[in-house]
């Protein structure tokens, strides 16, 4: 096993994590996000030609993006971290793309919980009737969506597909 293959295998563990964590708790431990950019350290050392200036700046600059977000209240701090960590494996090139794909996976997810919620409120299960993550105003338990999108954008930038 090489360096950039722990990397990704230390990406897809943390992430799917972060989701369990995330549907479980509706919230993601901070070590999470540690583990994500030690996942992109590993995948850089074991990449011939890894771009660290552009991968950092990308990081960078979803941090900026992020403290934005979670000031306006569009995003949660957890959110922000694992999506700031996720960044670190982008480059300035690829980190629209990826933030974009962690989007669409996010209308998709609340697409699905939106109707299921109202499917149950339908069918007379409310309140605490109703599982925590259904219940209508829960949190949407973006790390899923995250997750997803990342997927997408790892199938489509990294050695994976």
């Amino acid at each position: 096993m090489t360096l950039s293959d722990a990397g990704l295998i230390v990406l897809a563990v943390s992430l799917l994590a972060a989701a369990g964590f995330d549907l479980w708790k509706f919230e993601i431990p901070d070590t999470l996000t540690i583990t994500i950019i030690a996942g992109a350290l590993l995948f850089g050392l074991g990449t011939p030609g890894f771009d660290w200036a552009s991968h950092a700046a990308a990081g960078g600059a979803m941090f900026g993006f992020g403290l934005l977000a979670f000031a306006r209240g569009w995003l949660g701090g957890g959110d922000i971290k694992i999506m700031t960590g996720c960044a670190c494996w982008a480059t300035l090139g690829t980190i629209i793309e990826q933030q974009v794909l962690i989007a669409v996976a996010g209308g998709v997810l609340a697409l699905v919980l939106l109707l299921l919620r109202s499917s149950l409120k339908l069918a007379g299960v409310t309140g605490e009737d109703a599982p925590r993550l259904v219940r209508v105003g829960a949190h949407l338990p973006y790390a899923v969506a995250i997750a997803g999108g990342m997927a997408a954008w790892g199938w489509r930038n990294l050695p994976i597909g």
